[in-house]
Parts: C-alpha cells; sequence; structure tokens
C-alpha cells in the first residue's frame, strides 16, 4: 500500500481548477463526519492548514515564476485534493464522502440579518 501522506508522483499536470468547488465540499463533508468520532474539535480550518503543511506535498508560492510551479490556485486545489483522497483512504474505505446536507433554510436569511444574529448577546 502506497503511503497516503506522499506527494503526487506528477505534479506537472495543471489542476482543473473549475472542480475546486466539489473539493471544498468534500473537505467540509469529510471533517463533518472525522469530527463525531476519529478527530472531536476537528475544524474546517484545521484541515486546510493540515492540507497545506504535510511536507512535500505542495509548494505554495503565489503566481508560478516557472512552468513546473504551481500558482497559488493550483498548490491550494492539490494541497484540498489530497487531504480530501488521503481521508477517504484512511477513514471511508476509498469512498468519495457523501456532500453535507443543508445547514441553511430556504428561503435563505439576509446576511445582514445573519450577521446581526452573531453580536446579539
Amino acid at each position: 500500500m502506497n503511503d497516503l501522506f506522499t506527494p503526487d508522483s506528477d505534479t506537472s499536470e495543471s489542476e482543473p481548477l473549475d472542480e475546486g468547488g466539489t473539493w471544498l465540499l468534500d473537505l467540509v463533508a469529510a471533517v463533518d463526519h472525522l469530527r463525531r468520532g476519529y478527530r472531536p474539535g476537528f475544524t474546517v480550518w484545521d484541515a486546510l492548514t493540515e492540507a497545506i503543511e504535510w511536507p512535500n506535498v505542495v509548494e505554495i508560492t503565489g503566481p508560478a515564476s516557472a512552468a513546473a510551479v504551481p500558482s497559488l490556485n493550483e498548490g491550494m486545489h492539490r494541497a484540498v485534493r489530497n487531504w480530501v483522497c488521503a481521508m477517504a483512504e484512511r477513514y471511508n474505505a476509498g469512498h468519495h464522502w457523501p456532500h453535507p446536507q443543508c445547514r441553511r433554510t430556504f428561503p435563505p436569511v439576509r446576511m445582514a440579518d445573519l450577521a446581526s444574529s452573531y453580536f446579539e448577546a
């Protein structure tokens, strides 16, 4: 079995950035699952931090100065994708994470009303 935390063997391919929203939903779904048992208190921010801090997974640099160096967007995309895939292998038998249920009501609450509820005591 391959080590789940090793970098992609071929990082010269550009990341399909139009799939980023799906990978972010996968990350949220994985965090929802992990915090219910394996990693209590784990947050999306913890997952993002962990994804970008794994050694040798991705070098996040900003706009590429050479063709082999990923852009910031590609680097973040690759880090999230690698993290989601590693967590799926380790904690979900290699299956995709089911996307989370909607947490907001319909019709949606106005953002101004939502923000004011955070500051009420």
